[in-house]
């Protein structure tokens, strides 16, 4: 009995006290808080804790002393890690040792206290020595429960990683302990903490005498055969297993000799799984062994690796073979400098090229292959190994090739040949040996070079890879074969009939246009941009006609811009041939060749956009040049233009875009500065060469202004909204207050979605404060007064309806307090029988997300979870109003609720489903296209998503399904009525086998539709349902 001094609070002591006693009996939990908070108070002492337990833990009833014990190891638990003194760990660490030695029901207990001591601050030097050799000498751990087997290997963990030193001198007894403690594990949780043990105590302990005994208890888990229950909570996953047993078993070289031939039983197995498992192991083990411990082995472990390569029955395996093997070869490469492992090495490699030399004399026999497999596997592994294998390979390939005269047999020489010269790019010409394949230079680029005008086209684009793969290997190649070398390419691009060796040509420009901009510059650009320029190719000439086309012009451009100098020359030329074909006279031919060039402009500035010399370019001469062109066609007399299609400004407005977001602050507020100007002044002296357009005639933001120039507010829109936030808009009252007129009073209805947008983009980024809300109340008056006045001339209160909601979707994404108000008055209008509709498609535009406004890229305010917080307020008032309005109205309900589901994150929508369905399987019913469309595509998630919840409804939604597969007046509700059908079917068997024939027998009617794309869903979900009835068979 340990005699601890201590002072009583006489206040506290009858309260805990008999919570004690509660607690011990077993009547009250709550108590360890109540003595924690008041031990980390002062209030009570810990000293006083444990006399005051003293006779429960003395008590002759061992169930007693164990919670006495428990109530301990909770107190400890709750304490924190630095509060108990050096003393005080110490008096606790010999009382628990003590319990130990008590009932073996109170070891769990003591376990729980030995967990909480070993993880305090205060720990003195050699205690963690002596709770590990309690638990060894008393604890049997494999008797114990899954719990309390955790927590002992928790302890030791712990030690291992905070008190390793301690615990070193214990050597060989900590390693004969643990084996004790985990032998017979079978529960994956523990499994875990066990196997990432294993490798510290490896490498922290002799385990001469004990290697073997280690290596049993854990390599007996080998293969892991486990998969985790559905939704298990502890997270843990086969492939946790794996690594953690992989490790164990690649932990030292000591076990090589058991683990070695433990993988060549399992490669030699049936079992694919197995045999995977196996490969991956030896590339983790091969390494860590040695060649000392590997060359025993290395003749069954060639055999069974050449084994799985030459039958290939599984890509996987022949992968993680051939992996092995590589990992085999670094293994026996890492200590080439002692005699005898450069002697394995040797003897090794030479094995498998006498295995597989032969076999590369044959290319019209299917080991060539598999062969060439093997021995770049080997070739990849190391230096010494690759300069071996190539001073064979290289010159017997090259033999070959001029032996054989068949374009097939030659193909494959040639893949054989290009696979180990990519090998040789990783070869390390920092030490003294010289890249292997320089030996062969002068025999290999002739050969290339020659390959480029044979006959057959597989031989070409051989010729193609290979120079590149020459020009890719550091200071192989002198500058001459670069220049030389893009010449030929350029032919090949320009005048080769094979699409294939075409686009390899593309490819190797690309790569010599990243590494030798210069010289694609001087040869490549003048050619490719004088055809572009050439006026009577036509972009949409037949397959079988020349390939010198526009667009094969514009994609091998596209191709080449990787690199700053040359996208100095692409991009003007590029634009500047938009606005060429855009000047052509109007017909489909030129639509398509102008919007095909803007698309490249689009993948260029897209992709290259990172590069600040590139950023420059596009801001100060690509952005100013097509702003100007697309004003400039806003006044052309014509009857069509192709940049009055929307698809052309909508590319454009994208390019600028892209090009806003990316500017830094002080750019980005000249570009919007000058923008607003033009748009809001109306001052076209700002643009480049202004000159050239009319003075007094831009009026963009008029409503009585052509739809030509109005529709441009979506390049306003796109450089206002897509600045940094730092960046203040000019005149924002002015342009907003001119921007809701336009919106109201426009009869262009892509003027007014770009209007809406553009109010709504400014308000979202407006810093909050009186301006915003100032602004925010005028226009919602203003809109406000539109939608009462049903007698209005000249207002559409549908179009006000559209700008109002895309309002309130700039406020709720920011989170502002007036966003609930105005989506109320939304809901609201779905009462309204003109502008139900219209409000019901404000919640599409307030649910979904759209490129071109409001997104993180272009630098809107957005508020997590957004859509969830619309959800939770809307959806009760949109079920209401539902139950409540009348028939012609409740369309108008569902059509915003399936809005409001289809946007809906899943793990909301799950939690919330169950009352709705009745309302989206109601939604079905009624006549309307785009209400139908949209839940079904919400049903067909939900099928897969939630099939308990949908098959309580599957006799509703079957009759429906098969109903709309025939719905005449749309073939888009049929395919996705198809769509849902054949996802019913995987429901579970027993809800939907009963409608099995009914459904067979009604799609087979839907096989005759007019429509081929209807007829092809139909088969599908018939094959679906008829496979269901061959399983119930």
């Amino acid at each position: 009995m340990f005699l601890w001094c201590f002072t009583i609070n006489k206040m506290a002591a009858p309260v805990w006290m008999s919570g004690v006693e509660e607690f011990v009996k077993g009547h009250q939990d709550s108590v360890v808080t109540d003595i924690s908070n008041g031990i980390i108070d002062g209030n009570i002492q810990l000293l006083e804790l444990v006399e005051n337990l003293g006779p429960f833990l003395t008590s002759v009833d061992s169930s007693t002393r164990c919670r006495g014990t428990r109530l301990l190891g909770e107190v400890l638990h709750r304490l924190p890690k630095q509060y108990l003194s050096a003393k005080e760990v110490e008096l606790l660490v010999s009382f628990f040792c003590d319990r130990a030695k008590d009932h073996h029901s109170l070891t769990p207990h003591v376990l729980y206290g030995f967990s909480a001591l070993s993880t305090v601050v205060n720990l003195p030097v050699g205690y963690a020595a002596k709770i590990v050799k309690e638990i060894f000498k008393e604890v049997h751990v494999q008797s114990l429960s899954q719990g309390d087997r955790r927590t002992a290997y928790n302890i030791l963990a712990n030690f291992l990683t905070t008190r390793i030193e301690e615990l070193k001198p214990l050597g060989a007894d900590f390693v004969y302990g643990y084996i004790q403690a985990v032998d017979g594990e079978r529960d994956p949780r523990n499994l875990v903490i066990a196997f990432r043990t294993v490798k510290t105590i490896v490498q922290n302990f002799p385990i001469d005498i004990f290697a073997e005994e280690l290596f049993e208890v854990t390599s007996c888990y080998f293969p892991i055969d486990f998969n985790p229950p559905p939704n298990d909570p502890y997270g843990v996953t086969k492939e946790d297993l794996i690594l953690g047993l992989r490790h164990c078993m690649s932990a030292s070289p000591q076990f090589a000799q058991y683990c070695l031939p433990l993988l060549i039983e399992k490669m030699t197995s049936d079992i694919q799984s197995a045999k995977l498992e196996a490969f991956h192991t030896l590339s983790s083990c091969a390494e860590v062994y040695g060649p000392d411990e590997l060359k025993g082995y290395l003749g069954s472990l060639l055999s069974c690796i050449k084994t799985e390569v030459f039958t290939a029955a599984s890509d996987s395996i022949e992968l993680s073979a051939l992996n092995s093997l590589t990992a085999l070869v670094t293994g026996l490469s890492s200590s080439v400098s002692q005699k005898g492992s450069r002697a394995s090495l040797d003897g090794f490699i030479d094995d498998i090229l006498t295995e597989c030399k032969h076999h590369l004399c044959e290319p019209e026999l299917k080991l060539m292959y598999p062969s060439g497999k093997l021995l770049q596997a080997v070739a990849r592994a190391s230096d010494p190994a690759c300069y071996k294998i190539l001073k064979t390979v290289v010159p017997l390939l090259l033999e070959q090739f001029h032996v054989h005269s068949q374009p097939i047999h030659r193909r494959s020489i040639l893949d054989q040949l290009l696979g180990f010269i990519v090998i040789c790019k990783n070869f390390d010409e920092s030490k003294e040996a010289q890249n292997p394949i320089v030996e062969y230079k002068e025999s290999l680029l002739p050969l290339f070079y020659s390959l480029l005008s044979d006959a057959s086209p597989q031989l070409r684009r051989a010729g193609v890879t290979g120079l590149v793969g020459m020009l890719s290997l550091r200071d192989l190649v002198e500058e001459n074969h670069w220049l030389m070398t893009t010449e030929h390419l350029t032919q090949l691009v320009l005048d080769d009939k094979d699409a294939n060796v075409r686009n390899e040509s593309i490819t190797a420009l690309a790569y010599v246009a990243t590494n030798h901009p210069d010289v694609v510059k001087e040869k490549v650009l003048p050619l490719l941009i004088a055809n572009l320029n050439t006026e009577d190719m036509d972009c949409d000439q037949p397959a079988n006609s020349s390939h010198m086309t526009h667009d094969f012009l514009l994609d091998t451009l596209t191709a080449i811009s990787t690199h700053g100098s040359i996208i100095q020359t692409t991009v003007p030329a590029i634009a500047e041939h938009v606005i060429q074909s855009s000047e052509k006279p109007f017909s489909d031919n030129t639509i398509a060749e102008a919007q095909t060039a803007l698309k490249h402009l689009v993948t260029i500035v897209e992709g290259t956009i990172s590069d600040k010399t590139n950023l420059h370019l596009y801001y100060s001469s690509l952005m100013p040049r097509l702003l100007h062109h697309a004003i400039h066609c806003c006044f052309l007399q014509k009857e069509d233009h192709v940049f009055w299609r929307e698809a052309a400004l909508e590319l454009v407005a994208r390019i600028l875009r892209v090009v806003t977001q990316n500017l830094d602050e002080s750019n980005a507020t000249e570009l919007s500065t000058t923008v607003v100007r033009i748009f809001l002044e109306e001052n076209l002296s700002l643009l480049p060469s202004s000159n050239v357009l009319p003075s007094n005639a831009f009026h963009p933001l008029e409503p009585s202004a052509s739809w030509q120039q109005t529709q441009l507010v979506g390049l306003l829109s796109t450089v206002v909204c897509s600045t940094v936030k730092q960046v203040v808009v000019p005149n924002i009252g002015s342009l907003v207050t001119r921007l809701v007129h336009l919106s109201c009073h426009s009869s262009h209805h892509v003027t007014c979605t770009h209007t809406a947008k553009c109010i709504a983009g400014i308000l979202n980024k407006l810093p909050s404060g009186t301006e915003l809300e100032a602004i925010v109340e005028t226009t919602i008056n203003t809109l406000d007064g539109h939608l009462k006045d049903v007698s209005a001339t000249g207002v559409s209160r549908h179009r006000v309806l559209t700008v109002w909601s895309w309002l309130t979707k700039a406020l709720i994404l920011r989170g502002h307090t007036l966003a609930g108000a105005y989506t109320l008055r939304i809901l609201s209008l779905l009462e309204d029988s003109e502008l139900g509709p219209t409000a019901a498609d404000g919640f599409f535009i307030i649910m979904n997300e759209f490129e071109d406004i409001m997104t993180k890229p272009m630098h809107a305010n957005i508020r997590l979870m957004y859509r969830q917080r619309c959800f939770t307020e809307v959806l009760p008032k949109i079920v209401e109003g539902f139950n409540s309005t009348q028939p012609v109205n409740k369309q108008y309900y569902l059509t915003a609720l399936s809005y409001l589901l289809r946007f809906l994150p899943k793990q909301v929508l799950l939690t919330e489903l169950p009352p709705l369905v009745p309302l989206l399987v109601q939604s079905l019913l009624v006549e309307e296209i785009g209400l139908q469309l949209s839940t079904m595509t919400t049903m067909y998630d939900l099928i897969h998503d939630a099939p308990q919840i949908l098959g309580q409804h599957v006799d509703s939604l079957i009759l429906q399904f098969l109903k709309l597969t025939r719905y005449k007046p749309c073939m888009k509700v049929r395919i996705s009525a198809l769509q849902c059908l054949g996802m019913l079917s995987t429901l579970p068997s027993h809800i939907i086998v009963p409608y099995h024939q009914r459904v067979v027998r009604e799609l087979g009617l839907v096989l005759d539709d007019k429509k081929r794309l209807v007829r092809k869903e139909a088969v599908r979900a018939r094959q679906e349902w008829c496979l269901l009835g061959s399983v119930q068979k």
